[in-house]
């Protein structure tokens, strides 16, 4: 997972029918063989990200969406999902006719997610810079799109594993995973920000949990049908794998998001804005729809008002 700054998820309003969980395995199926160290799962898992520094993939998602008001709305469609490491994203989910249902979106600056008419009509945006001044207690914002990014378990680890977030790293013999957790250091103490289950022979991703302050499951991701990311010039054998279906839920509404990748590649050729052929994702990818135009009833600024205590 990549390097994140230490806010921790909060998930208030939300999105997304009930979720999958670790289900323990039957027969007594545990594995107490040799297990590798940190460092060597870390190099593992390092040496298939690192192949995917852009991602593009369509996809097929169903979703129920609950907007601020506790009312459901049920969507369902395709969309695309964009990558470029380390930070930036863009998962679109549109609907025919109706045009676009949700946008989660990520670069270097800003983040932003919009939900449009069918699914709440209202946009959240802000800037890195200004959660360094946001009560993480009060941030407002549905989904954290910096966290989404952690949720996709294609970014490569920190191998500096003194520096914050700090990782922890134990094995279980049940489930045979290798089990990460990422702690942030609070002004009273420690907290778990993060935990992710990576199989222990394939060293994939498996589940992602993400965590609020007080340690309850905030986003639980359940990751798998996984896909080779094709390179050219590159033995098949040697591609990357990213997984291929998402199930994101939200244990405090019951709520939840399935997408699942049909297509992926590391970039794509497309027609652009003026009529030219242009590869994407490319830097104008990122770039998040302007506040002032976006198309929805609502745009909320996450910024330094969401400060107080």
């Amino acid at each position: 997972m990549m390097q994140r700054t230490t806010f921790p998820l909060l998930v208030v309003a939300s999105v997304l029918l009930a979720g999958c969980r670790p289900t323990q395995p039957q027969g007594g199926g545990g594995y107490y063989g040799p297990t590798q160290t940190m460092a060597q799962v870390v190099e593992d898992i390092n040496r298939n990200n690192a192949k995917i520094p852009t991602l593009w993939a369509s996809h097929v998602y169903e979703a129920n969406i609950y907007d601020e008001h506790k009312n459901k709305h049920f969507v369902s469609g395709r969309g695309v999902l964009l990558y470029s490491r380390p930070t930036s994203m863009r998962l679109i989910g549109t609907k025919e006719i109706v045009g676009t249902i949700f946008e989660i979106g990520s670069n270097p600056e800003t983040f932003w997610l919009k939900l449009g008419p069918d699914a709440g009509d209202t946009m959240w945006w802000g800037t890195y810079a200004d959660l360094a001044h946001v009560n993480p207690d009060r941030i407002g914002i549905p989904i954290r799109p910096d966290l989404v990014l952690d949720v996709l378990g294609i970014s490569t680890i920190n191998t500096n594993f003194n520096e914050l977030p700090v990782p922890t790293m134990r094995f279980n013999n049940d489930f045979r995973v290798y089990m990460f957790v990422w702690n942030a250091k609070m002004p009273d103490r420690w907290v778990a920000q993060r935990e992710v289950w990576y199989d222990m022979n394939t060293k994939l991703p498996k589940y992602v949990f993400l965590f609020d302050t007080n340690g309850r499951v905030v986003l639980r991701g359940t990751l798998s049908q996984y896909r080779q990311v094709p390179v050219p010039n590159v033995p098949k054998e040697q591609w990357p794998t990213v997984p291929g279906n998402y199930v994101l839920f939200f244990p405090e509404t019951q709520s939840q998001i399935v997408f699942t990748l049909d297509e992926v590649a590391l970039s794509r050729k497309q027609e652009g804005p003026t009529g030219r052929e242009v590869t994407v994702p490319n830097p104008q990818s990122f770039r998040m729809p302007s506040p002032d135009n976006a198309g929805v009833s609502r745009v909320n600024r996450i910024g330094p008002e969401n400060s107080g205590g």
